[in-house]
């Protein structure tokens, strides 16, 4: 069965993210009185497995082996059948 994925990826709460600060400067500049950013990352992965179980299962795998650095980042995944 196929399945999409779609993996988000920031840095951990207690990271520094000097994006999101730029950001939350930029938008303050606009008048528009933005307390906090956090940016992140957004990957789409489309593949097959047998099942949801299994698709979750390699969800975990992309997320803490490849797409998220673990030390500094947390992932989650939305998981939808296509």
């Amino acid at each position: 069965m196929k399945y999409v994925a779609t993996i988000h990826v920031r840095p951990k709460a207690e990271v520094r993210d000097p994006q999101g600060e730029a950001i939350v400067g930029a938008l303050n500049s606009l008048g528009l009185g933005v307390a906090n950013v956090r940016t992140g990352k957004e990957i789409v992965v489309t593949f097959d497995a047998a099942d949801e179980s299994a698709a979750r299962r390699a969800t975990d795998i992309m997320g803490r082996e490849l797409l998220a650095n673990p030390v500094v980042e947390d992932f989650s995944v939305e998981l939808a059948a296509g």
